[in-house]
């Protein structure tokens, strides 16, 4: 943690930073940060927008906002017409815009863009409005974002930056191992079907057979091998289920070695 923030600054960065880690909820996280930013800096407006390097967009996932700043909750923001934001994204430090439109409605404005990242990769964009309130004796506006202040975001958004990615793949498991039980139950049940088609031919033919009900040794014969050929089947059936079993098996035991190399190589980085 920077030593240049103070002590005070420090125990509420863990504490913020904790709180934020208890969960893996991607709208909590992101709540949680715009508040703890907003509230702690006093600014006028925060928000943070979730980033996928493919994207020339990104949307504002949460939002801390006071009036008479409007909110901007579910805007999509296009990067190219954000210089900021490619900034901030592609350097990972952060960026202070002080000069805005003399014509904006809400007077003159400062931002402080910092983005979040795991890895040395950016997965999200946090910025910070705060109106420009207060002038020098020269008649210039004082700098309205402090050493310590643009210290304390970027080190928050380090703290969120990991505990996005935790998340992200918490949900994404999630979701493949739902998909996953989904696939099992359809397999299951198209199993069961095809288990007791074959099954239940071989128990009728041979109850034929066994209650005398052929009518001659011909048909007799044939009950016995209809239930020779169901049997059969039922022997690839199972077969077949039995290997698709062993794939199956064999398939996730690779994916979770070729994870476990993975974390082996971040972790010797």
């Amino acid at each position: 943690m920077n030593q240049q923030i103070s002590a005070q600054s420090q125990k509420l960065l863990l504490q913020i930073g904790r709180k934020i880690r208890r969960t893996l909820d991607l709208d909590s996280i992101w709540q949680q940060t715009v508040n703890s930013l907003g509230e702690t800096l006093g600014v006028s407006r925060c928000i943070i927008c979730p980033y996928e390097s493919s994207s020339l967009q990104v949307k504002v996932a949460a939002e801390y906002c006071q009036e008479p700043f409007l909110p901007m909750l579910g805007m999509e923001i296009s990067l190219t017409a954000a210089p900021h934001f490619i900034q901030a994204l592609a350097t990972l430090e952060p960026v202070v815009v002080e000069s805005f439109a003399a014509n904006d409605p809400f007077g003159p404005q400062s931002l402080l863009v910092v983005a979040t990242a795991y890895q040395e990769q950016a997965n999200g964009i946090i910025s910070l409005h705060q109106s420009q309130g207060r002038s020098s004796r020269k008649g210039k506006t004082d700098r309205p974002w402090t050493q310590s202040q643009i210290e304390f975001a970027q080190e928050l958004a380090e703290q969120v930056g990991s505990a996005i990615a935790l998340a992200t793949l918490y949900q994404e498991r999630s979701k493949r191992v739902q998909g996953l039980s989904q696939l099992k139950k359809q397999f299951l049940l198209k199993a069961s079907h095809e288990l007791r088609t074959p099954l239940n031919h071989i128990i009728g033919y041979l109850q034929l057979t066994i209650d005398d009900q052929a009518d001659d040794p011909i048909e007799e014969r044939d009950f016995i091998q209809e239930a020779h050929r169901s049997a059969i089947h039922l022997s690839k059936v199972i077969s077949n289920i039995l290997d698709y079993i062993e794939l199956s098996e064999a398939c996730q035991t690779h994916a979770e070695l070729a994870s476990f190399r993975n974390q082996e190589k971040s972790g010797h980085q």
